[in-house]
C-alpha cells in the first residue's frame, strides 16, 4: 500500500471522529457521505459559516413530556451560542501555525457549515438554580442533533456530510446560564480540535 492510498483510507476514518470524544455509547457519529479519493491537503484555509440555528427545535426530555409548557431559547441566547461557536473555531483552527479563517471562496479554501437541528435541555431554560433551598446540579446541559457539511468553497462540491447526536458537557456543574455556556464552549472547542487534527494529518 503506497502513502497516497494509506492517506485516503486514514482521512475518512478521522472524519468519523470529527465530532466525537469521551461521550456516551449512544453518541455515534457516522459519516453519511465521504467523497471518493478525497484530498483535504489541497485546503490551506477554512471558511466557517455562522452556526445555523434557523430551524432548530427545542425539545423536552423524556421526563418532561407531560409538562404542557413550551420550551424555547431566547434570541439573545441563540446569538450567544453562535458567537461561542465562531470563537471556538477561530481558537482551535488558527492557533500556532494553523489555518487562516477567511470570508471568501478560493480553490484552497474548505467551506464548513454546521446546523443544529434539535436541542434537548435537561431542565427548562430559565429554571432557577435552587429547589427548596438546595442548589441544583446537572451532568451536562442537554443533548443536540447536528448536521455538518464540508464543501469545496469554490465549486460547492460536497466532500463530507456528518450527522449525529452529541451531549453538551460531561461534568457535574451547578445549574446556571454561565455553566451552560461553558458546556457549549467545551463541545465546540472539541469539534474544532478534531477538525484541526484531521486537516493536520492530511498533510503528514
Amino acid at each position: 500500500m503506497n502513502i497516497s492510498t494509506a492517506k485516503r483510507i486514514l482521512i475518512p476514518a478521522l472524519i468519523m471522529l470529527f465530532f466525537s470524544g469521551p461521550l456516551l455509547a449512544k453518541d455515534k457519529v457516522p459519516a453519511k457521505y465521504i467523497k471518493p479519493d478525497i484530498d483535504l491537503a489541497t485546503y490551506s484555509k477554512v471558511q466557517i459559516r455562522p452556526l445555523n440555528l434557523d430551524n432548530m427545535l427545542v425539545l423536552k426530555p423524556a421526563w418532561e413530556q407531560d409538562n404542557t409548557e413550551e420550551w424555547q431559547l431566547k434570541i439573545k441566547e441563540r446569538a450567544t451560542i453562535q458567537k461561542i461557536f465562531m470563537d471556538a473555531m477561530q481558537k482551535e483552527l488558527s492557533a500556532t501555525g494553523g489555518y487562516k479563517l477567511v470570508a471568501t471562496s478560493a480553490s484552497d479554501v474548505l467551506l464548513i457549515e454546521v446546523e443544529i437541528l434539535t436541542i434537548t435541555p435537561y431542565v427548562k431554560p430559565g429554571t432557577k438554580n435552587k429547589d427548596g433551598g438546595q442548589m441544583i446540579e446537572t451532568l451536562g446541559s442537554g443533548d443536540l442533533v447536528f448536521s455538518a457539511e464540508f464543501r469545496d468553497s469554490k465549486t460547492r462540491e460536497l466532500l463530507i456530510l456528518v450527522e449525529g447526536e452529541r451531549t453538551i458537557g460531561d461534568k457535574y456543574r451547578k445549574l446556571s446560564r454561565e455553566n451552560h455556556m461553558k458546556n457549549v464552549a467545551g463541545l465546540f472547542e472539541k469539534w474544532g480540535r478534531k477538525i484541526r487534527e484531521t486537516l493536520d494529518n492530511s498533510r503528514n
